[in-house]
């Protein structure tokens, strides 16, 4: 049997080492020292604020509840 592999991609709370801006919403400054949210995708690397943050883990979290639910409903 393969290992087990993530569905999510890589995910990462992190610091801002320098201003960004949220990629979900240009008006959104990450300024330096704030928490932030990072997703690599191949290699690029993805910032997110805080409350876009919270409605994209929101938004995946309902997905996967959805999916599991059809998973385990029988056929």
């Amino acid at each position: 049997m393969g290992s087990q592999r993530s569905l999510l991609r890589s995910l990462s709370v992190d610091t801002a080492k320098r201003k960004h801006y949220c990629k979900a919403n240009k008006r959104h400054v990450l300024e330096k020292g704030q928490r932030i949210l990072v997703v690599k995708i191949d290699r690029d690397r993805f910032h997110y604020c805080f409350d876009c943050a919270l409605k994209f883990v929101t938004t995946a979290r309902s997905g996967l509840d959805a999916l599991e639910t059809e998973l385990r409903s029988d056929p």
